[in-house]
Parts: structure tokens; C-alpha cells; sequence
């Protein structure tokens, strides 16, 4: 095996890797409800954010507590 072969390798298996984890950023209850009231997760961060500095969504009647508590199983 050449230097070459062995670097993109593992270039490779890094990229796959780093996917997956992106993808599995946005599963919290927190960042899922986010989204349900209108609000975005950035999938690289998993930073999740509604209502204010333009990512849509609110709280008005208390949707993104009420999100929470259902995927939480509270009452």
C-alpha cells in the first residue's frame, strides 16, 4: 500500500463518520420540538433555536413546552 492509498482511506472513513454524526445532531427532544413549532436545527452543531433573530417559531400558548412535556411523557 502506498502513502497515498492509506491517506484517502482514511480521509474516507473520516468523511463517513463525520455524516453520521451530523446527522444524528438534531435528536434531542429540545432540537425535535424546535422544529415542530417552526424553529431549525443546524444538523452540523445541533444547535436548535425558535422565535427570536429569525428562525421562525414560538412559544405563544406554550407549544414548545407543551412538545417537551408530550416527548417527555408528562402531563
Amino acid at each position: 500500500m502506498t502513502m497515498k492509498m492509506i491517506v484517502v482511506g482514511i480521509g474516507a472513513l473520516l468523511m463517513a463518520n463525520t455524516a453520521v454524526h451530523a446527522a444524528a445532531k438534531c435528536t434531542s427532544v429540545q432540537a425535535q420540538c424546535a422544529i415542530e413549532v417552526g424553529g431549525r436545527c443546524n444538523p452540523v452543531t445541533g444547535r436548535w433555536e425558535y422565535g427570536i433573530n429569525g428562525a421562525g417559531g414560538s412559544n405563544r400558548g406554550g407549544a414548545f413546552d407543551a412538545c417537551v412535556s408530550r416527548k417527555l411523557g408528562r402531563k
